[in-house]
C-alpha cells in the first residue's frame, strides 16, 4: 500500500466516481460486493478508489462505512496492511461479519500473525461462537509462548480487557474444557467466573485447581473458594473455608482474606488482632494500616487510631480520606476545632458530603444555627460548581428541619431544585419536611414525582404509604404501596414497622403485634418500640409494654415519641 503513488489527475477521478454515487450504503460486507469491479479500470484502481474512500469516512467520523471500504480493498490485495485495517475498524464498530471476512483475508496473507490470531479469538468472542475463539487463543498462546515463555498468562490479559466479562469466562471456559484443564487454568476460570458473577461455575473451577495443584496454588484456590461463596451470601462458610486455609499457612494474603471475611461477617472484635498481627509484620501495608485504623475507630479506641490515621495523611491518594477519619478521631476526643479543621481538609474527596455536614453540625453545636448557615453561604459563594452549591443547600436544608424549622427548610430546599430539578435527594428531603409542616399534599406531589422516577423504590414507597397512613384514613392504598415495598426489601425493619402500624390501624391487633416485634427484633429504634409499646397496651398486655417503654426511656430519655406514648397511655 506504501508503494502506489498517485497523480492529482487520479485522485480526482476517483473522488469524482466517490462523490458520483458509488459509495456504498449497506452495513455489511455482503453489501459492499454489489459494487462491480469490472467497472473500475484495474483491480489497482478499485484499491486506491475504497482506501480513499474509507479515510474520507474515517475523517468524516463514520468507522463503519471505512471499515466496508477497507474489507472491499482487502480482498483485491496482497498487502496485509489493508486487512489488518478492514479488520481494527470492524471491530472498532462491532461489526462481527465484516470482521470475520477481513479477517479471513488477514489470516490467508499472513497466516503466522500473533495479531491476527488475537483479533480471530476477540471477534468470534463477541459472535458468541466460544469453540472458536478457544482454538485461536490456543494458537496464540503457542506462539506467545514460544516468543517469552508466558503464552497462557497473554491469553488471559487478553481476555480480561474483553468489557464483556461473561463472554471472556464462556470463552475460557470453553478453553479449559477442550484445550487446558490444568489448576493455573482453572484458576484463571475461577477468577473470570467470579468477575462476571458466575459464583456457582467460579466455585466448582476453584475446587477443581484446590484438588489438582500445587501448595501456593491451593491457597489461591481457597481464597477464590471463599470469595465465591461470599457472592453467593454465604458468608458464614466463606469464613471457614479462610479460618481453615489460614491457619495451614503463612501466607498473609490469605489471612488479610481471612481478617477481611470476619469484618463481612460482622465478627469485627475476631479480626481486629489478625490485623494488628499483620500490621506489625506488613507496617508499610496501606491496605493493613486503613483497616485496623477503621476498626479502631470504629471500636471508639480514638488513641489507637490516630497514630493509624495520621500515616495515611502522608499517603497522597488517602489524604482526604484520612483527613475525614481524622476528623472523626477529633470530634470521638471531644476536640470540635480541630475536627472542623480536618473536616475541610477532606471536602472535595470521597466523603466530601458527609465532611461538609460534620463541619456545619459541629458550628451548630459549638456555637449557633445562624453560624452554621453563615459558613454554608460563605462556602457557597467560594465555588461556581453546581454540584457543591447543591450539597450546601442540602446541608442547610437538613440543619434547618432538624430544628423544627420545616418552613425554611422547604424554602431552602426550593432554592437546591432550581439548581437541579428532579434531584431526588432533595425532593424526597422536601417532602419530609412538607409532611412535618403539615401541608401532606406537599409531600405526596414529591413522593408521587419521585415514584414516577423510580416506581419500585422501596424507601419512597414506604415513606409515602406510612404518610398515608398517618395523615389520612386511605388505607387500601397505604397498604398496596408497603407491601410493593416489602416486596423489594422484605426484611427491612422500617418497612416491617409501616405495615404493623397499618394492621393498628384497620384493627388487625395480633398481625400488627407480629410485624412490630419482627421489626424490633431486627432494630430497637424508639419510633418502632413507640408502636409496638402501643399496640401490646391495646392487645391488654401493660406489664410487657410497660417493661419495655422504661427500658427504652432509660435509654433514649428526650425521644419526643416515647414521651408522648407515656402521656398517651394513662398507667404506663
Amino acid at each position: 500500500m506504501q508503494g502506489i503513488r498517485l497523480s492529482r489527475r487520479f485522485i480526482s477521478l476517483a473522488l469524482s466516481i466517490f462523490v458520483g454515487g458509488c459509495a456504498l450504503g449497506n452495513n455489511t460486507f455482503a453489501g459492499q460486493q454489489t459494487t462491480n469491479v469490472a467497472t473500475f479500470s484495474s483491480p489497482l484502481s478499485y484499491q486506491v478508489y475504497n482506501i480513499l474512500a474509507a479515510e474520507m469516512f474515517i475523517q468524516e467520523g463514520n468507522p463503519g462505512q471505512a471499515a466496508l471500504h477497507y474489507a472491499a480493498a482487502a480482498q483485491q490485495s496482497d498487502d496485509p496492511a489493508i486487512a489488518r485495517r478492514a479488520v481494527e475498524l470492524a471491530v472498532g464498530v462491532n461489526d462481527n461479519a465484516l470482521a470475520a471476512r477481513a479477517l479471513e483475508r488477514w489470516v490467508a496473507l499472513e497466516p503466522e500473525s500473533p495479531e491476527a490470531l488475537q483479533y480471530q479469538a476477540i471477534n468470534s468472542l463477541r459472535a458468541g461462537n466460544y469453540e472458536a475463539a478457544a482454538k485461536a487463543l490456543a494458537k496464540v498462546r503457542d506462539k506467545v509462548e514460544k516468543e517469552d515463555g508466558h503464552g497462557f498468562e497473554f491469553i488471559v490479559s487478553l481476555l480480561a480487557l474483553e468489557p464483556d466479562a461473561k463472554k471472556s469466562f464462556q470463552t475460557l471456559k470453553q478453553y479449559v474444557q477442550t484445550v487446558d484443564s490444568s489448576a493455573r487454568a482453572q484458576l484463571a476460570l475461577a477468577t473470570l467466573a467470579i468477575n462476571s458473577d458466575q459464583f456457582e461455575d467460579g466455585l466448582k473451577a476453584a475446587r477443581t485447581a484446590r484438588q489438582a495443584g500445587d501448595k501456593p496454588q491451593q491457597e489461591q484456590a481457597s481464597r477464590l473458594i471463599a470469595k465465591a461463596l461470599a457472592g453467593m451470601d454465604r458468608v458464614p462458610d466463606a469464613v471457614t473455608e479462610l479460618e481453615t486455609a489460614s491457619k495451614a499457612s503463612k501466607n498473609p494474603d490469605l489471612k488479610l482474606d481471612y481478617a477481611r471475611m470476619l469484618i463481612l461477617a460482622d465478627r469485627r472484635a475476631e479480626a481486629t488482632p489478625i490485623f494488628k498481627q499483620l500490621y506489625a509484620s506488613h507496617p508499610d501495608n496501606t491496605d493493613i494500616l486503613y483497616t485496623l485504623g477503621l476498626l479502631y475507630l470504629e471500636q471508639k479506641e480514638f488513641a489507637f487510631a490516630e497514630p493509624l490515621i495520621k500515616k495515611l495523611l502522608d499517603i497522597p491518594e488517602r489524604a482526604t480520606e484520612a483527613s475525614y477519619f481524622m476528623g472523626q478521631i477529633q470530634e470521638g476526643q471531644k476536640r470540635p476545632e480541630k475536627a472542623i479543621r480536618f473536616y475541610q481538609q477532606a471536602m472535595g474527596g470521597h466523603y466530601e458530603k458527609e465532611a461538609t455536614l460534620r463541619v456545619a453540625s459541629l458550628l451548630l453545636e459549638t456555637e449557633s444555627l445562624e453560624s452554621a448557615r453563615q459558613w454554608l453561604e460563605e462556602q457557597q459563594q467560594a465555588t461556581s460548581n453546581d454540584d457543591r452549591k447543591l450539597l450546601l443547600l442540602q446541608t442547610e436544608g437538613h440543619l434547618l428541619h432538624d430544628k423544627g424549622r420545616y418552613k425554611d427548610a422547604i424554602s431552602i430546599y426550593g432554592k437546591a431544585l432550581a439548581l437541579k430539578p428532579d434531584d431526588f435527594d432533595t425532593l424526597y428531603s422536601r417532602a419530609l419536611s412538607a409532611e412535618k409542616a403539615g401541608d401532606f399534599k406537599a409531600a405526596e406531589a414529591d413522593l408521587r414525582t419521585l415514584l414516577q422516577q423510580e416506581p419500585d423504590n422501596a424507601t419512597v414507597l414506604n415513606a409515602l404509604g406510612y404518610m398515608l397512613v398517618v395523615n389520612t384514613e386511605r388505607y387500601p392504598d397505604a397498604e398496596a404501596l408497603i407491601n410493593k415495598a416489602l416486596q423489594q426489601r422484605p426484611n427491612d425493619p422500617a418497612i416491617m414497622d409501616s405495615m404493623g402500624w397499618i394492621l393498628f390501624r384497620t384493627g388487625k391487633l395480633a398481625e400488627a403485634e407480629s410485624w412490630l416485634r419482627k421489626a424490633y427484633t431486627q432494630l430497637q429504634d424508639p419510633e418502632i418500640a413507640s408502636h409496638l409499646i402501643e399496640v401490646l397496651s391495646a392487645g391488654g398486655k401493660q406489664a410487657e409494654a410497660k417493661t419495655l417503654l422504661d427500658e427504652m426511656l432509660v435509654k433514649y430519655p428526650d425521644d419526643a415519641q416515647l414521651v408522648n406514648v407515656r402521656k398517651k397511655l394513662v398507667g404506663l
